[in-house]
């Protein structure tokens, strides 16, 4: 997979022209397709003088042949009586293209948001004065990604499609420029048309989710992790733990996801405490959690800066005997205002209120986002 300096020019590029159409494909013109540029000069005075043809499709920031689109990108289409056209289909769903872009042996066009990508005959159509020409070419996009725990193992499902196709997956952090680029192969464990489910790589805690085909088109979730980590398989070293009513084991590898998780034994109503190093409310949107609930304990409370009294605590419902993963705003715990500067301390209390004499959880994956 090729995650380098002028695919990212691109996806900017790519984000410019879902406001402006014209002018992302003047920006693609002069900044990667020079060849395409001397196509221009070679046949502006061209002719239609029958049906289009199609020799080829391109994918425009990497000008290299593909035989699959990703939703909302822009494609090189090269052939023959192209000057013509008067509309252009993908699965049958029809694509704007502006005819000032379009030469007899070339045209951009742009992949609609809404064009169906599942469950059709992945057919490219084109139409000029002259007739018609359907082209083999599959759609792809992810809509989503769901996270879940198999036997100990993380794993994200990634929903969408075409996936028929896929190749790899790969969960990417970093960035070249800032000298922190780390690719990740996944391992897949199932691919349907809809759906590739995967194994998380270990070492994760932020990346974006890749997928390719053996179709030649490259496809990326959106943010998958943590913007910041608070225990993964370890506390955050800028972190400390205490605890009343209770013990706690960090390394405990009884129903961990992944390697290690925390072990929390609890009174009723006593509490398992992380003591942050002054981390910015603003600076985060959310705090995200898995906690397994073992046997009859059904919820804990989680609270902030111990219980400050502008706070409300957030009950988290378990369903004993599985992960459940949270996702808590940090506007929940002030849904009055009065929001502090700054988070110095969370709290899980155990708040079954079912009068047994100990509680046990699991807590894993927590952090910011």
């Amino acid at each position: 997979m090729r995650i380098n300096l002028k695919k990212n020019i691109m996806k900017k590029i790519e984000l410019l022209m879902k406001k402006n159409f014209l002018f992302a494909l003047m920006m693609v013109i002069s900044v990667s397709l020079t060849s395409c540029d001397n196509d221009f000069k070679q046949d502006a005075a061209g002719e239609s003088s029958g049906p289009p043809v199609i020799a080829s499709v391109s994918e425009a920031s990497e000008d290299t042949p593909v035989t699959q689109g990703v939703l909302e990108n822009t494609y090189i289409i090269r052939g023959n009586n192209l000057s013509s056209l008067v509309a252009v289909y993908f699965n049958g769903y029809q694509a704007g293209f502006n005819p000032a872009l379009v030469t007899n042996e070339i045209a951009f066009v742009r992949i609609p948001a809404d064009a169906p990508y599942v469950g059709q005959t992945n057919t490219l159509r084109l139409e000029n004065l002259q007739g018609s020409i359907d082209y083999d070419f599959s759609l792809l996009t992810i809509d989503e990604f769901t996270e879940a725990t198999v036997d100990g193992v993380k794993t994200v499902t990634l929903i969408g499609g075409d996936f028929t196709d896929t190749s790899s997956v790969t969960f990417v952090s970093g960035t070249e420029e800032a000298g922190n680029l780390v690719e990740r192969p996944a391992t897949i464990i199932s691919i349907s048309e809809t759906e590739v489910q995967v194994e998380v790589p270990d070492g994760v805690e932020q990346a974006y989710i890749y997928i390719e085909t053996s179709r030649g088109a490259v496809v990326q979730s959106d943010s998958y992790g943590f913007s910041y980590s608070i225990y993964i398989d370890a506390l955050n070293p800028d972190w400390s733990m205490s605890q009343w009513g209770g013990t706690f084991d960090v390394e405990s590898t009884e129903f961990a996801l992944g390697q290690y998780s925390i072990k929390s034994v609890r009174e009723g109503y006593s509490g398992l405490t992380f003591l942050a190093p002054n981390i910015g409310f603003d600076d985060y949107d959310a705090l995200t959690v898995s906690i397994y609930g073992v046997g009859d304990i059904i919820s804990v409370n989680l609270a902030i800066n111990d219980f400050d009294s502008a706070s409300t605590p957030v009950t988290l419902t378990l369903t004993p005997g599985q992960w459940k993963k949270f996702v808590i705003p940090l506007s929940d715990l002030y849904p009055n205002g009065g929001e502090p500067s700054s988070i110095f301390r969370l709290d899980f209390q155990e708040s079954s209120n079912t009068g047994l004499p100990q509680y046990v959880f699991y807590v894993d994956d927590f952090g910011f986002l």
